[in-house]
């Protein structure tokens, strides 16, 4: 049976093959889907974004497309379209066009954002097993607890409760924190507030994305250190 009652949005932009099965993953389901697209940077993306129409063409789900009319950004984005959607929905359950959900990531997401709608602790919902207090690697979050403002890391590092990796890293890497690193700053938040997100027992998302095709190395800077927390997390 499928989901009725969430917002699914996917970030898409120029990797069609992955976008693909993403789409797939949700018609499979759920009835609709939201499918935002930044403008492409060059004739070369432009093509690719070609190929994005196709797929969404020839899908049999219900998707209702958004095509920004001028270059945005990961980032910029990312946080204009749940600032969007929130603004017209309680909730929005969001995929980059690299994050695989499984079958069971939309019944926890639907489940999760009915139980957990009122505790104020729990501000997002993660489908990604990491050792931290959030993963943006497909999650969802309610317009009353998104509260979303860009930290610094020298702001952050004031935070008493910070992990001490985090800590390490940041005092070691501040200068070179890529401008579109955005969930850094949903991380502070939670340590700030003494906010949590929910997890899952298990991973509900395949991370397709980890072939250096996207913006982000999972090798290196803040998505290296994600990565690292998610690899801690599978050994616990």
């Amino acid at each position: 049976m499928k989901t009725k009652d969430i917002n699914v949005v996917i970030m898409a932009y120029s990797r069609p093959s992955h976008f693909k099965r993403v789409l797939q993953a949700c018609e499979n389901n759920v009835e609709k889907v939201k499918i935002y697209i930044d403008y492409p940077a060059n004739d070369k993306i432009k093509k690719e974004q070609e190929k994005i129409d196709n797929i969404i063409k020839n899908s049999s789900i219900n998707c209702e497309v958004h095509k920004r009319s001028e270059r945005y950004g990961l980032a910029k984005s990312i946080l204009t379209t749940v600032k969007e959607e929130l603004e017209n929905n309680e909730h929005i359950v969001l995929l980059e066009d690299d994050c695989l959900p499984s079958d069971e990531f939309f019944s926890f997401m639907s489940s999760s954002l009915k139980k957990y709608k009122k505790d104020e602790s729990i501000t997002t919902i993660c489908g990604t097993l990491t050792n931290c207090k959030f993963n943006p690697w497909g999650w969802a979050t309610w317009s009353h607890k998104w509260d979303y403002k860009r930290w610094n890391p020298t702001d952050i590092l004031k935070i008493d409760n910070i992990p001490d990796s985090l800590r390490v890293f940041l005092e070691n890497n501040s200068e070179s924190i890529d401008k579109d690193i955005w969930s850094l700053s949903w991380l502070a938040h939670q340590h700030k507030n003494n906010q949590e997100s929910l997890y899952p027992d298990k991973n509900l998302i395949k991370n397709i994305g980890l072939d250096h095709t996207g913006v982000h190395s999972h090798e290196e800077g803040y998505t290296g250190w994600l990565h690292l927390k998610l690899m801690e997390s599978l050994k616990d």
